[in-house]
């Protein structure tokens, strides 16, 4: 698109980049469609001009539930310097990046690895950061980003981040300058629409800048839909203006059915790879064609996305299928049958045996009612995803998990872990969300007081009644005789929280380390540990700075040196 009218943001954007000051970094904000990949491009190609390195990652709707998708996106070209961080920081980001099976990562560290990992490059190179559609990015990505973005005044490093108005990012609270884009002037519009289609009727030119107002992509994108449709209908129908109200549907609606008009044009075969091209969690061409082969019975070859090429819905690279705007990304499959999508989806699939939870989603993705073997799946995806520290992956598995799960039991499980696993995160909309879901079924006694506990998480005793502590300790003796080890682990640990907060009595606490005695966990799991720290800290105080020095052994610090008493 080109960059009509943008000069000042442009000024400002350069000058930031060349002279940051006390910013990190520009959050570009506005609408879809306004321009803010063209203005950034433009930034771009000027810090590579000044010697600047560049790197990237872009936020990908399909790709939100792949945890830390946007942060290998955005490392792997310096991949290799991950082999020279402290061990720590290490061993934290090969876990997040997937590429070493280890202990669920920290997010601190996976935050400090990142910032290491740019401060080392930017010490041979400035760099430019760029994260475009950060509304779309994952949200552990997101998290690292915005801590680095926090943190990098003193380094030769520079983040650009764009964000659709309306939308959320914690990237918001980074400290990021904030840059406004903003439609074009009547006079500007009027410039861009001659200088892309030239010779219009003065009626349909007027129609054009009066529909599009000031919306570059829909000056850049109408001119196209009336040209190969014949006529505004293509892009308003008479029944879109509201009898006697003069209303109209939204910009990006009209946008996205002249893109959908586009794709109907095309020959079957193409709106086939198109749409699983769309519906694809990467812009991997090779994974496009395979799974288009296995629908269509017979192999794709690059030809066949030739059509859509012409009709500048895609662009082809080496090896990737991109989407000229994510509108037109979207569009396709809101315009495609549910039988289609379901066999795009299923093709996708069995493309992607190799990379299970990928696998996973677009199995899901195609089932309709229950299905245990697709909701067991998510489960694994859900712990893998854990495991690396995406605990938003996780929650968004487990939730889909239980939508697909066969029984109410198995439903109810899995979405107390989904909201147990928010509360560990601090997602407290999304806990209680989960919490009324599974409170709506059919819940055993332990459950239904496992559904009140979680909750309580937000509070870590400070405004709850000290009476339910040992409430607590028979729910955690009750959930452990259930096989819950885990849970009960926790519901033990929070309980030894209000211990610290407030006094329970002696015999609220003999009962929460009856409990704890009884568990088969090792005596010196840390959580153990802080539960008769907590609960008891005179009575066993000896026993616990003992196994906290064991601890700290373990750990790599010296015990006779780094204290605890």
């Amino acid at each position: 698109m080109p960059l009509f009218g943008r000069e000042a943001e442009l000024k400002a954007l350069t000058e930031l980049i060349g002279h940051p000051g006390d910013r990190s970094g520009v959050l570009v904000r506005g609408e879809a469609g306004i321009g803010k990949s063209a203005l950034v491009a433009e930034a771009v190609s000027a810090s590579s001009a000044a010697g600047l390195r560049v790197l990237t990652t872009t936020g990908v709707e399909s790709e939100q539930n792949l945890p830390y998708a946007g942060l290998h996106q955005l490392l792997y070209p310096v991949r290799a310097g991950v082999d020279l961080l402290p061990a720590p920081q290490r061993g934290a980001l090969r876990s997040a990046l997937g590429l070493a099976d280890a202990a669920e990562p920290s997010a601190y560290l996976v935050g400090l690895a990142t910032l290491t990992l740019l401060a080392e490059e930017a010490a041979v190179r400035p760099l430019l950061v760029v994260a475009e559609d950060v509304h779309w990015l994952d949200r552990a990505s997101a998290d690292v980003l915005a801590f680095v973005a926090r943190r990098i005044e003193s380094e030769p490093i520079i983040v650009i981040a764009t964000l659709r108005e309306g939308e959320r990012s914690p990237l918001q609270d980074a400290g990021l300058f904030p840059m406004p884009v903003d439609r074009l002037s009547d006079e500007v519009s009027a410039e861009l629409l001659d200088s892309i289609a030239p010779g219009l009727t003065p009626t349909v030119r007027g129609w054009l800048l009066e529909e599009a107002a000031g919306h570059p992509l829909g000056l850049t994108e109408l001119p196209a839909a009336i040209a190969d449709q014949g006529g505004p209908g293509a892009v308003l129908s008479p029944t879109d203006r509201l009898a006697g109200l003069g209303q109209v549907p939204p910009l990006t609606a009209r946008l996205e059915r002249a893109f959908t008009a586009r794709v109907a044009t095309l020959p079957a075969p193409a709106r086939t790879a198109l749409l699983i091209a769309a519906l694809n969690q990467s812009d991997s061409l090779p994974e496009t064609l395979a799974a288009t082969g296995l629908v269509l019975g017979s192999a794709a070859e690059l030809e066949i996305l030739a059509p859509a090429v012409e009709v500048r819905l895609i662009e082809l690279g080496a090896g990737v299928v991109r989407f000229r705007h994510p509108l037109m990304r979207s569009a396709i499959p809101a315009a495609s049958t549910l039988a289609e999508r379901r066999r795009a989806h299923l093709a996708l699939a069995e493309t992607l045996r190799e990379q299970p939870d990928r696998r996973a989603w677009h199995r899901a993705a195609a089932t309709a009612g229950a299905d245990e073997g697709v909701a067991a799946d998510l489960d694994r995806a859900a712990e893998r995803a854990r495991h690396r520290g995406g605990v938003a992956a996780a929650v968004a598995a487990l939730e889909q998990a239980a939508r697909l799960s066969d029984g109410q039991d198995r439903k109810v499980r899995r979405l107390l872990r989904a909201a147990e696993l928010a509360v560990e995160s601090g997602r407290r909309d999304t806990a209680e969300r989960l919490v009324r879901e599974a409170q709506e079924l059919e819940l055993s006694p332990p459950r239904r007081a496992t559904a009140a506990w979680l909750l309580s998480g937000f509070e870590d005793g400070v405004r709850e009644d000290v009476s339910r502590v040992p409430e607590l300790a028979g729910l955690a003796a009750s959930v452990a005789a259930d096989g819950q080890v885990e849970l009960a682990v926790r519901i033990l640990l929070g309980a030894a929280m209000r211990c610290f907060w407030s006094e329970p009595g002696p015999s609220a606490r003999r009962s929460l380390l009856d409990v704890a005695d009884r568990l088969p966990v090792p005596a010196d799991d840390p959580r153990m540990v802080a539960v008769a720290a907590y609960v008891a800290p005179f009575e066993r105080g000896g026993t616990v700075l003992e196994r906290l020095r064991g601890l700290a052994g373990v750990a790599g610090a010296d015990p006779e040196t780094d204290r605890y008493s």
